[in-house]
């Protein structure tokens, strides 16, 4: 075996079914097991083998082909500096080739191997396609976030446009015939360069996906294949230009990979292959807003990513839209080590239709959007008098036909309004109060009489109401108390209401400036700093394909992540050789200047470097200045370990001016990861804060700097005095305040750390893991059943069902026999670099179907590659066993038995 290559021998795919039933005696309350089936990002009996050179991936394809005859299927053959491997998948269960795989994977001219993963098709936090077809370029201004970046002062003092710049995008593909990016492909267009590596018909979800490549990046899917032009949105966002509308870069060249059909998935492989060939083309910046459940830099796209980064190709990645699932959420392959993890921040402005209700005066309060986690408070001030904002409920667009406003309900404001519907709600708009009746049931008892659309206010909460259903057949308006007090008193009067519908215009959002709810929190699972820095991506306008309405708004990190590869093509514009600088350098100066956020708009409380890196960025001020500080952030790790509490700064001034600096510590909110008032350790979904906040041991306090003068600032922690059992994690800014804004403007460099030792988390969640009858799934077995195996008898099969609550390097699945607690094999393959479990309903638990096989160790395994026995798994012989289930703490050496939290199961006895 090859020494400190875990990637190696214990990679492995298997699926990870959510368990379709559970015993729900078996559960603590807070976890809510749905009955939805689920499979995990990691693709069965595929792989991705990487090899030494190219010369080698020939003789490793006939080497499959040989031991593995019509069971084997080859993918890619990657033939490149940064990568040589091959891609290939088995038509039978991994279990089955355990150990051959094993003596494949120890093969001379392999270097690691991998699991093949699934990245989904890109998700939204939120999507709304305007009923106009185009807006006006007053609107289009406003709408703009370029004055939030400084983007709008790089166009306009320096003249910068990312001209001469080449960015590529892997994504969904592009309507290059829209206007706005150029109206064709090739040379002389906006779009030159791209290929369709997948074709429309690509469905990763399918059995046996198809594969067509095509010869350009069209992307052609219209509105009944569900695909939303996350692609053209993209490129809009990077590179669009039209009279009404400005990308980030609008006279940047932009070359498209597609590798998404028009619906489903891709696996990771593609990416691979995309990567290779953005670099092969000769990008300058590669865009991916895409991404998988992470937590690990080691998955395969985010090590192509990193390498291609370290030859000074500047990888920007979306950080991921989990924010909601609380810490440790940041996706792959934004977990890559030399990548731009790229958080999502909000814009000042969101389109809204709008009405005017008849005999109303001035708008009262504000109007909130229907998902906060997709949009936070949008003021209604802006608006002219008797105007009243709303979004819809639903994510796809409504008609919104004038008309009169009733009272929906009989019981209006009584438990249950909206339960009792009139008759004369037909052709209207009905009026009702929150209560104990679901607004699913408010809107569809509505809509079965008829009416138009259901407006709804607050029963006790002068906040507006956030509708929460996205797929009501008729539109749903929040709005406040107040509001709907108003309406209700003007309707018991017998005062006539009319609804008069007036189109659309920009409202503000009291988030702006803030890093969007959906965000994804770090940091990954080695307590490594995730995301890096923050661009815009809630509530975003751009281009979509002619066929889905040419323009719309989307919010998602898919968003913030080309808008930073449009501002590093614009720094890009400002050397004397684009080749000048490396990557890390470039991402080291934007983090040095971006704009530190606060928790909330208008108090002191910064936000956590865990939610916005190093901030919001400030490309003006990035390109402007001349003073850099390296590292762009430091990770104190956690309070274990003596060896990450000092970090040393190296502050270099490239100018001609003396510059100086008062150094301080400014501490952000904590974040507290764990809801202890829960029995276990149940993540905070989303995340808590704390004003808890660590000390800094500074080595200067005060820096004065030269011309072409390097100094250099050592940092040591003093983490908080908390409970290290909550492992609290603190953060904040190491700012270096300029006595002369002229001269020079502040810096500033994130820190994390954590409070405790995280190899002391718990692996497993209380109560799992467990086993079940796979044929009777309401019955679970605790540690001290027996569960009888009947080898001949299919119904007597077992799942085993575990959650995760804490990310693990190496699980493994060991069968002992009970009399002489000897280890005689695997029940499963070993699996690594897991991500954890949250509480949304679709990765609540895992659960993995036993077929009553094992694989005995190697060395009792006489088959060997290219022999005709390649299936080592033999039936589990009669006796007495359980199952034991090796969890690797983080931090752990999976080389010493205590470092793994290990759970075994009651006894099974196995019988014919």
């Amino acid at each position: 075996m090859k020494p400190d290559r875990l990637s190696v021998s214990f990679f492995s795919a298997f699926f990870l079914v959510l368990l379709s039933s559970c015993h729900s005696d078996g559960l603590p309350d807070h976890h809510k097991v749905e009955t939805s089936s689920y499979r995990t990002n990691v693709i069965q009996g595929r792989y991705i083998v990487e090899l030494t050179h190219q010369d080698s991936v020939s003789p490793f394809v006939d080497l499959l082909t040989a031991t593995f005859a019509d069971n084997v299927k080859v993918g890619q053959r990657f033939t490149h500096s940064d990568f040589n491997g091959v891609s290939f998948s088995l038509s039978s269960p991994y279990s089955h080739h355990d150990n051959v795989l094993h003596s494949i994977f120890d093969h001379a001219n392999v270097v690691s191997v991998y699991p093949s993963t699934r990245m989904n098709a890109p998700t939204l936090a939120s999507m709304e396609t305007p009923t106009e077809s185009s807006i006006s370029k007053a609107i289009s201004d406003v709408m703009s976030p370029h004055h939030l970046t400084q983007v709008d002062r790089v166009h306009q003092e320096l003249k910068h446009t990312g001209k001469g710049i080449l960015i590529g995008i892997i994504d969904s593909g592009v309507d290059y015939y829209h206007p706005a990016l150029g109206g064709g492909f090739g040379k002389g267009f906006k779009v030159r360069y791209g290929y369709d590596l997948v074709g429309d018909a690509y469905n990763l979800t399918s059995d046996d996906p198809v594969i067509k490549p095509g010869p350009t990046p069209l992307d052609n899917c219209g509105p009944e294949t569900g695909s939303v032009g996350h692609g053209t949105h993209v490129a809009g966002i990077i590179a669009g230009k039209s009279d009404n509308f400005t990308g980030v870069a609008p006279d940047a060249t932009l070359a498209v990979w597609r590798i998404f059909g028009c619906g489903g998935g891709v696996a990771d492989e593609i990416i691979i292959e995309a990567l290779l060939k953005a670099e092969e083309t000769g990008c300058d910046i590669i865009n991916l807003s895409v991404g998988g459940p992470g937590g690990w830099s080691e998955s395969a796209a985010a090590v192509v990513a990193s390498r291609i980064a370290r030859k000074g190709i500047h990888v920007i990645v979306a950080a991921g839209n989990e924010g909601e699932n609380g810490s440790f959420t940041i996706g792959s392959p934004a977990t890559g080590e030399d990548v731009v993890s790229v958080a999502s921040f909000d814009n000042t402005n969101t389109l809204a239709p709008h009405f005017k209700a008849s005999g109303t005066k001035d708008p009262i309060g504000k109007y909130r959007h229907t998902e906060r986690s997709n949009m936070g408070m949008v003021d209604s001030k802006a608006f002219p008098s008797y105007h009243l904002a709303f979004l819809s409920s639903s994510k796809k667009a409504h008609t919104y036909t004038s008309s009169e406003l009733i009272i929906g309900d009989y019981n209006i404001g009584i438990l249950g309004s909206g339960c009792a519907v009139p008759a004369s709600v037909k052709g209207k708009y009905g009026l009702v109060q929150e209560g104990s009746c679901s607004l699913r049931t408010k809107a569809a008892n509505l809509a079965e009489a008829g009416a138009l659309g259901l407006v709804i206010y607050n029963e006790d909460n002068e906040d507006p109401y956030t509708p929460s259903v996205s797929n009501a057949s008729i539109p749903i308006l929040g709005v406040s108390r107040k509001v709907g007090q108003a309406l209700k008193a003007r309707l018991d009067d017998d005062k006539p209401v009319v609804l008069t519908f007036l189109g659309q215009l920009p409202i503000p959002l009291t988030t702006a400036k803030k890093v969007s709810s959906f965000s994804s929190v770090g940091a990954t699972f080695d307590l490594d700093l995730r995301p890096h820095i923050g661009a815009i991506g809630g509530r975003v306008y751009s281009t979509l394909p002619r066929k889905l309405g040419s323009w719309g708004i989307m919010s998602g990190t898919s968003m913030a992540s080309p808008y930073m590869a449009g501002s590093v093509a614009l720094y890009l514009n400002s050397l004397e050789n684009k080749k000048q600088v490396n990557a890390k350098m470039v991402r080291e100066q934007f983090q040095n200047y971006a704009y530190r956020a606060p928790i909330e708009n208008g108090v002191k409380d910064l936000d956590s470097p865990l939610r916005q890196g190093a901030g919001l960025i400030q490309v003006y001020d990035t390109i402007f200045q001349a003073v850099h500080i390296s590292p762009g952030y430091i990770s104190f790790n956690d309070t274990s370990s003596n060896n990450y509490k000092t970090h040393t700064l190296s502050i270099t001034n490239h100018g001609d001016d003396f510059v100086s600096y008062q150094v301080v510590n400014d501490a952000s909110l904590s974040v507290v990861p764990y809801n202890l008032q829960i029995e276990g350790y149940a993540y905070a979904e989303p995340i808590n804060y704390t004003t808890t906040a660590a000390k800094l041991r500074l080595s200067r306090k005060i820096i004065r700097l030269g011309p072409k003068k390097t100094a250099q600032v050592t940092v040591t922690v003093i983490p908080p005095k908390v409970d290290p059992k909550q492992h609290i994690m603190y953060g904040g800014f190491i700012r270096f305040k300029s006595s002369n804004a002229k001269a020079s403007q502040d810096l500033s460099v994130p820190y994390i750390g954590v409070v405790g030792r995280q190899k002391d988390l718990p692996m497993f969640d209380i109560d799992t893991p467990f086993i079940m009858n796979a044929s009777h799934a309401s019955i679970a077995y605790d540690q001290d059943d027996t569960f009888v195996l009947h080898r001949n008898d299919n119904a007597s099969t077992i799942n085993l069902v575990f959650r995760l609550l804490t990310g693990t390097r190496l699980l493994r699945y060991e069968l002992v026999e009970v009399t002489t607690d000897e280890v005689i094999g695997q029940v499963l393959p070993e699996m690594t670099y897991q991500y954890r479990n949250t509480l949304d309903s679709t990765v609540q638990l895992y659960s993995l179907p036993l077929d009553g096989t094992y694989a005995p160790p190697m060395e009792q395994e006489a088959s060997s590659p290219g022999s005709e026995n390649s299936d080592p798994s033999i039936p589990i012989p009669h006796g007495r066993y359980k199952i034991r289930v090796k969890a690797l703490h983080l931090f752990g050496d999976p080389n010493k038995q205590g470092d793994f939290e290990i759970w075994e199961s009651g006894i099974i006895k196995v019988v014919d």
